[in-house]
């Protein structure tokens, strides 16, 4: 299942009020848009969305979904609002089938596979602090929720600009059986731990492989105690992090000497690779991709994503104000933020063709096309300047 469009608002009327008009996404995708924008925000947005269907976040102050994907061909509609961590409206339909409603006080309609022999709308009603969607989950009588919860449980978000988990380490110890957070970026130290043990091998190579396209050549990677620095004593186990050995240095390079940029796409590709290789991932956000990479990694590191997803079934939304990932990704796969006050509209090649289809004739670099506002801009006056 893919997620196709996005509209939000929260605290609707007041002076608080946030609104995102249609956003429309496709298999790979770029938000930009001119700094506070509303970036960050959209893909706080979605992450937001996936936590409630996976049933890890409940309700909040305010929020307002209308979203639409597309699975075996079908449109999979989904409306959310809730107001003080009370759910006001619920509805879920396919092709137009409704069938799951709610509104006020939790009572609604919800399509039974199996009562009395046959299947039917039936009556319920789900206390208002929580989403019927996640509530109601049933393999048998309610199947059809099911793909909500998958793709909820899904999506990863990784912030790019920050540390990663650079300066966390892990103690393992003997007991086992605890969880690794999948949905913490700075868990990476278990997870490429809980990597090794699932693809041994495999995914050691993969990695060091895919660290070499983007110029980081490796002879080794792997999790071992640091050298560069002393833990006090008195812990329940020794701590460990991440180490490469790069081929060109006699000595081993842990986590806390690496640069912050070597540090992000190895944390970065960890991540992904894992999401890859376990199939636990269908939809992946990426904010402030390519901050702190010189020109040529950030372009293959954007290549490598792409190609990467593109050979998935993965969907990838990535947004950006770094002008190198701008001029890499082709226009046809940015969404513009536009925000006037508290209104964001969308510009795409889906909704405003002639404008992108006008700009590339100027002969400028993608880039140009934010830094001058020419989506704002008259075209035949913007082409004439540039002449």
């Amino acid at each position: 299942m893919r997620l196709t469009n996005v509209k939000y608002k929260e605290f609707e009327d007041t002076p608080q009020e946030w609104i995102l008009d249609g956003l429309s996404l496709s298999e790979s995708n770029l938000i930009v848009g001119k700094n506070a924008s509303g970036k960050s925000r959209v893909l706080n947005i979605i992450r937001a969305l996936a936590r409630h269907l996976a049933g890890i976040d409940p309700p909040r102050l305010s929020g307002n979904y209308d979203i639409e994907f597309i699975s075996d061909g079908k449109i999979i509609s989904y409306q959310l609002k809730y107001e003080e961590q009370q759910v006001i409206e619920e509805k879920f339909s396919v092709d137009g089938e409704v069938l799951l409603t709610r509104g006020v006080g939790g009572e609604g309609l919800i399509w039974a596979e199996d009562i009395d022999g046959i299947g039917k709308r039936i009556r319920f009603q789900t206390p208002t602090s929580e989403i019927a969607a996640v509530a109601r989950r049933d393999a048998i009588q309610h199947k059809f929720l099911e793909i909500l919860y998958s793709w909820g449980s899904s999506v990863r978000h990784y912030y790019f600009g920050s540390s990663l988990g650079k300066d966390i380490l892990a103690i393992f110890v003997e007991k086992g059986g605890e969880k690794i957070d999948e949905w913490d970026p700075n868990a990476v130290v278990a997870l490429y731990n809980q990597a090794q043990k699932e693809f041994p091998g495999d995914f050691r190579q993969i990695l060091m492989d895919d660290m070499q396209l983007l110029d980081y050549v490796l002879e080794d990677v792997g999790v071992r105690a640091p050298v560069s620095i002393r833990v006090k004593p008195g812990l329940p186990g020794e701590p460990v992090g991440l180490y490469v050995k790069e081929k060109d240095l006699p000595g081993i390079t842990d986590q806390h000497s690496m640069s912050q940029g070597m540090f992000r796409v190895l944390s970065l590709l960890i991540q992904v690779n894992y999401s890859l290789m376990t199939g636990k991932s269908t939809c992946i956000l990426i904010d402030d991709i390519g901050e702190g990479l010189d020109f040529d990694r950030s372009c293959r590191l954007i290549d490598l994503l792409r190609d990467k997803t593109h050979a998935s079934n993965i969907q990838l939304i990535l947004s950006t104000n770094d002008r190198f990932v701008m001029n890499r990704v082709p226009l046809e796969e940015w969404s513009v933020l536009q925000r006037k006050t508290n209104h964001v509209r969308v510009m795409n090649y889906g909704n405003s063709r002639e404008v992108f289809e006008e700009f590339k004739f100027t002969g400028l670099s993608n880039f140009s096309f934010l830094e001058m506002d020419f989506a704002n801009e008259p075209q035949v006056e913007g082409i004439a300047e540039y002449e």
